[in-house]
């Protein structure tokens, strides 16, 4: 495309023809290269002549509909007399593009009387494009020798391999929906040319194998089975039927040894090694060497610094499908005997063992069940399905068969399938109905104990931490003593206390006595009981120390010290030792989870940093990448987040909408450690909706209890003054004192932190209404929301003294923390109470925007309409954008007139 850029401004300045050929393969992107041109040429006020054949829908996707009179079509490439008038037309623009596609295809006399229209016009501003196919060699040579009075060819070179972005663009073109990464893998599988792409969507399109849904095309879901392939080996998905007919049509292309040297390597698996593939096949390394060269060169292979791999787990799978069942299974016995010969083969010979094994296989089994415990540290999900295979080739009464079960579950924990494992765990505890806790089943060993403890672990991390504590007791009841399952059995019943208060009732031995794990469990606890009771610094001392005991890489891990750690250490300040924990939390979990650890811990610090967008992201990123594991403890985090992310830049529904996902996926009564947050979240949005009256409303159950406010304080120390603010708005003086009580109560406990003391000094500064104490306490604040409450809060006492020049300079130093911190909302507050001082602060910026359609909306239009649709009235749309009620018409009906709406029922329905 730049050289036709350049070419098209070559005309321009030159004011003389110029002649570019292009010669393409079919579907390597000729036409979709050509209508392209055209429509750079008419964005570049070229007229054009276009003699490429395709659809006007085609060509409207370049062309704008408003500039498509420009571009005038030719009816038949070889009628002289057409082209000389539709250039005529074209050259009323001052300059002309002339596009002539399928050259290849006309006759000789017409080609010689191209060349001298061409030659005839060479002191215009014309450029010519003359495209043909590379099928009939005669036909090229004849476009080559056009005679065309001294006028040079300038060839193109061919349209560059469709990759990464480019293929995702034209698979969103024809799916009318952004593509996921899913079939961007296919469409990159089937080839590398335009003409492939294409051929895979239409087949997506016509196979139902695609459903778009918000804009984003994915593959419908296919039924999967609980624990992967039935024969517990690595087998890739199967694949749209289209994008196999695809592959096959270019694996058909390969040369027979090629395509021979492919099967092999797909039984070996989606990567190998030349000596696994060469003895494999009983050929030398040299021999190979063609064959791959084809494949990388086809590619459909690539090489890696040791090994070769397939392109993609679909392309693996279409070869590894062309292989028949029989011979697979040969192929795999053969692979199976050659890797068991080497000291370290037992895991990979497990894979190809897993194809052929058959119930009564003693070997088989003590194979595979040695390669699943190996795998479950590194590749988990591989383990789990290995496990599975051998389930199968056992039944539930002989030994071994609750150990593979149990080591499933595990395989599935660490890979992050944490609702899987639960399905798994249960269908394999229903066997053990017949026997009753406290009495293992006939000759099991330890297995019944294994199963009960995972099967806790898994109600955890889904979220149901009752039915966790039942399974961690059975667990216990059948565990030997000293036994790692009676361990992580206690561990279980330790995280359910901390979730609903239930009793774990005895521990198994002093702290002295058991394994680092369970000894940092304990420490866990006793550091949340010690923070429920206030003392802070002692807590934080525990969790150290339990965080030092517990250091192992990669454990599943219900209750981690780091965890709450990084959270405390966020509450009181510590901001960068809290990242640093969120990072060693990350570096201890399953590799599967590790990120989205790390994310949900760094949420919070962002937050109380200021950086608004990065917490948002941050919590998304946990929410996603750590489903169906650690929700439990850690997903909260991200919902509380999101909720004051939201608030702060006042988006109300989208923050009720967050706490509402906090309430439906962690009840009350099954997440204690969230009531505070919850209370908070709570109060917060009720203020923000109807005033401080009814934020104290909804804290009535907070005031009644001691316990209650202290667990509301900790959890975030800022709250005491916003209660205090809240109050003293609402005249209850009483709450004002009680919240101002707690507060000092906690300073006095927490020992040498600071925030405690910071908070209750903002508190009583309020409470009192001491100007000058705010001036001392505001800056202590690590929080600069806290900061920017307090220049606010002592702006408030300034105006009531009548000072008008510190209140302007108070509300203006909020006003610039809150504009630097994005907060929406608060910014809007703050700049009413300016102009009721008659302070006006220009608070838009200038943007290019479209005529019409949402992006046309200003932010306060898009604030206004956003609300409207929610429900809002203009009065109550005005009280949440602290502007007038008639401000809010007039924006209003800017939106209504950009949008082409009649009413507030249209505006609802479009935002639906």
């Amino acid at each position: 495309m730049s050289r036709i850029t350049a070419g098209l401004h070559t005309v321009t300045r030159s004011r003389q023809s110029k002649v570019l050929t292009l010669e393409t393969p079919p579907g390597a992107g000729k036409t979709r290269l050509l209508i392209e041109s055209i429509g750079i040429a008419v964005r570049h006020g070229f007229g054009v002549v276009s003699g490429v054949v395709t659809t006007s829908d085609a060509l409207l996707g370049a062309v704008p509909a408003a500039l498509d009179a420009q571009v005038h079509r030719l009816g038949a490439l070889d009628n002289d007399r057409e082209l000389r008038a539709r250039l005529r037309d074209a050259l009323e623009r001052g300059q002309a593009l002339v596009v002539l596609d399928d050259l290849h295809l006309a006759e000789l006399p017409a080609l010689a009387a191209l060349g001298d229209l061409i030659a005839q016009l060479q002191s215009h501003p014309v450029l010519w494009i003359l495209a043909s196919g590379t099928t009939r060699g005669a036909a090229r040579r004849g476009v080559a020798e056009l005679s065309l009075g001294g006028l040079p060819l300038e060839r193109l070179p061919d349209p560059e391999p469709l990759t990464g972005q480019a293929v995702a663009e034209m698979v969103a073109d024809h799916l009318g929906g952004v593509p996921d990464p899913a079939i961007v893998t296919l469409a990159e599988s089937v080839g590398t040319t335009p003409r492939a792409v294409i051929d895979l969507t239409r087949g997506l399109i016509e196979g139902g194998e695609v459903r778009v849904a918000a804009g984003v095309a994915r593959l419908r879901p296919r039924p999967a089975p609980l624990l992967g392939p039935p024969d517990g080996a690595r087998t890739p998905p199967p694949v749209p039927a289209c994008f196999a007919a695809l592959v096959r049509e270019r694996l058909g292309a390969l040369s027979p040894f090629t395509l021979k040297v492919l099967k092999l390597a797909a039984v070996l698996g989606s990567s190998f090694t030349p000596p696994d593939l060469a003895a494999l096949l009983g050929e030398s390394p040299p021999g190979l060497l063609a064959a791959l060269d084809e494949a990388i060169g086809r590619g459909l292979v690539s090489c890696g610094a040791t090994d070769f791999a397939f392109r993609s787990e679909a392309l693996w799978r279409v070869v590894l499908d062309s292989v028949p069942p029989p011979m697979g299974a040969l192929l795999h016995r053969q692979a199976a005997a050659m890797l068991l010969s080497r000291p370290d083969g037992v895991e990979a010979a497990a894979l190809h063992v897993a194809h052929i094994a058959q119930p009564g296989d003693t070997e088989a089994v003590r194979i595979i069940a040695q390669a699943s415990v190996r795998l479950l540290a590194t590749e988990p999900e591989t383990a789990a399905s290995l496990a599975a295979r051998g389930m199968r080739l056992l039944t539930p009464e002989q030994d071994g068969w609750l150990g593979f079960a149990a080591t499933a579950v595990e395989g599935l924990v660490r890979a992050g399938a944490a609702d899987r494992a639960l399905l798994t765990a249960r269908e394999a505890a229903a066997g053990l109905g017949a026997s009753t806790p406290g009495e293992a089943a006939p000759r099991q060993g330890d297995g019944p104990a294994a199963l009960r403890s995972w099967l806790a672990v898994t109600l955890l991390l889904e979220g149901r931490p009752h039915e966790a504590a039942r399974a961690a007791r059975e667990a216990l009841a059948v565990a030997p003593d000293g036994s790692r399952h009676g361990e992580r059995a206690e561990i279980c019943l330790l995280a359910a206390r901390c979730l609903t208060e239930e009793d774990p009732g005895p521990g198994r031995g002093g702290h002295a006595d058991r394994p680092a794990a369970g000894r940092a469990a304990g420490l866990t606890v006793e550091a949340l009981r010690r923070w429920r009771e206030g003392e802070a610094a002692p807590a934080i001392a525990l969790l150290r120390e339990a965080a030092r005991l517990d250091p192992a890489p990669g454990a599943v891990r219900v209750l981690d010290p780091r965890w709450f750690l990084a959270a405390f250490l966020t509450t009181t300040g510590a901001f960068e030792e809290a990242l640093t924990m969120a990072q060693a939390a990350a570096r201890t979990s399953p590799e599967a989870v590790g990120p989205a650890v790390a994310a949900l811990l760094r949420a919070p610090v962002h937050l109380a940093r200021g950086h608004l967008t990065e917490a948002d992201e941050d919590a998304r990123a946990g929410l996603a990448g750590g489903r169906g594991t650690c929700l439990p403890l850690l997903a909260p985090h991200a919902w509380r987040v999101r909720a004051l992310v939201a608030l702060r830049r006042g988006r109300l529904g989208e923050a009720a909408g967050h706490l509402g996902s906090l309430d439906k996926e962690f009840p009350a009564d099954a997440a204690r450690p969230w009531r505070a947050t919850r209370a908070r979240l709570t109060a917060e949005i009720a203020g923000a909706r109807s005033g401080p009256a009814a934020a104290l409303d909804s804290l009535a159950e907070v005031w009644a209890s001691a316990s209650a406010r202290r667990e509301l304080l900790l959890a975030d120390p800022s709250a005491a003054a916003r209660c205090v603010r809240w109050a003293l708005e609402a005249g209850r003086t009483d709450v004002a004192r009680a919240a101002v009580a707690s507060a000092e109560e906690l300073r006095d406990r927490a020992g040498d932190l600071s925030a405690p003391r910071t908070a209750a000094a903002h508190a009583r500064a309020l409470l009192d209404g001491d100007a000058a104490a705010l001036a001392r306490t505001g800056p202590l604040h690590a929080d600069p929301w806290a900061q920017a409450a307090a220049a606010e809060d002592r702006a408030r006492l300034l105006q009531a003294r009548g000072d008008r020049e510190g209140t302007v300079s108070e509300l203006e130093r909020a006003l610039n923390v809150y504009g630097a911190l994005g907060g929406e909302r608060d910014g809007a507050r703050i700049r009413r109470e300016l102009r009721h001082l008659g302070v006006r602060r220009r608070h838009w910026t200038y943007a290019s925007r479209p005529v019409s359609g949402w992006d046309s909306l200003t932010k306060a239009e898009r604030q206004v309409a956003e609300l409207v649709a929610g429900g809002l009235t203009n009065r109550q749309v005005a009280a949440q954008l602290f502007v007038s009620p008639h401000t809010v018409g007039f924006h209003l009906r800017q939106v209504y007139r950009k949008l082409g709406l009649r009413s507030r029922i249209d505006l609802i329905r479009l935002r639906s």
